[in-house]
């Protein structure tokens, strides 16, 4: 089932909300009524949804959206009184906030969900393709060190030192990232 964060100030249209989540296959698991708890429990937990009920205490909601969609890989529904959806639709769009209007139509409000669970893992994967890009670039700097000193401590040209971490790593039974990590450390140690 698909997690959801409520952020609402009215507690009878929680249960409403709640209902019309189930049918859904969302589960709300935290409720708060205030910005504040909602960033806190954002930071400290992972939800799929977070759906904004506005008026909040504090304030309408689309700034809440913005920082939630900046810091996080949540998906984040505002529902809004009809008269204040554009204004608040026109500050949260570019963050990929979906803004549907109250009174709730239970076609649009499922349509609404079913389009912020698809941006949300799209941006989700996106996350983790991002880091598993970072990690390798990351091991390439590593492995580019590892030559360079291989290169200036044992006189190798840089294919016979790329070659030489292949063959320590194949030898060794390891990845080349470890194998470049041990030539870090003999060499770096030993000039200390």
């Amino acid at each position: 089932m698909n997690s959801v964060l409520l952020v609402s100030k009215l507690n009878s249209s929680v249960n409403a909300l709640k209902k019309l989540l189930e049918e859904n296959s969302y589960e709300i698991k935290s409720v708060v009524s205030d910005t504040q708890s909602a960033l806190s429990l954002v930071d400290d937990r992972v939800y799929d949804i977070v759906l904004i009920n506005s008026p909040l205490e504090d304030s309408d909601g689309a700034q809440l959206a913005v920082e939630i969609c900046r810091d996080t890989v949540c998906g984040v529904m505002i529902l809004a009184p009809s008269e204040k959806t554009a204004g608040i639709g026109e500050r949260v769009i570019d963050y990929g906030t979906v803004v549907v209007p109250k009174p709730i139509n239970k076609m649009l409000f499922t349509q609404s969900l079913g389009v912020v669970r698809a941006a949300q893992k799209r941006c989700a994967g996106l996350t983790l393709e991002n880091e598993r890009l970072r990690s390798t670039i990351e091991e390439a700097k590593i492995i580019s060190r590892a030559k360079l000193l291989l290169i200036q401590n044992l006189s190798l040209s840089e294919e016979r030192a790329h070659k030489y971490i292949e063959k320590q790593a194949m030898d060794l039974r390891t990845s080349k990232i470890e194998v470049a990590r041990q030539i870090l450390r003999t060499y770096i140690t030993h000039k200390l």
